[in-house]
């Protein structure tokens, strides 16, 4: 199986530098960007397998990038991790075509799972 190409989208440097680690130790592939600008540039240069973005960050949020990434129609599968769940929010990002909208904290062994689960689907 090849590696899976994981970016984490977040402006929580702790919590991006902690994932990455884990995820990394598991075998996959990660970069990380700490805004959703920058992270929808890496996502339209790189060939990215899964996304993992927050929701709420400042300058472009999580579901902005989302809307982007669905207008462009580029070949990833994005996971929304927000603080702050909102039902219509849940609903139109998995509209918008996200695999997963998560609330934080989210147990991180399952996040890896559902970033396994994501990068096969």
């Amino acid at each position: 199986m090849k590696d899976i190409k994981v970016l984490l989208v977040d402006d929580e440097v702790a919590f991006t530098t902690s994932l990455s680690r884990v995820l990394i130790r598991r075998g996959f592939a990660v970069e990380v960007s700490s805004d959703g600008l920058t992270g929808l540039a890496r996502i339209i240069q790189g060939n990215f397998d899964v996304v993992v973005l927050d929701v709420r960050m400042p300058g472009m949020n999580g579901i902005q990038v989302l809307s982007e990434i669905s207008r462009l129609s580029l070949p990833t599968r994005v996971i929304l991790l927000t603080g702050h769940f909102s039902l219509p929010d849940e609903e139109n990002t998995l509209k918008n075509g996200a695999f997963a909208y998560l609330l934080k904290p989210y147990p991180v062994l399952k996040l890896v799972e559902r970033i396994e689960n994501a990068a096969a689907w």
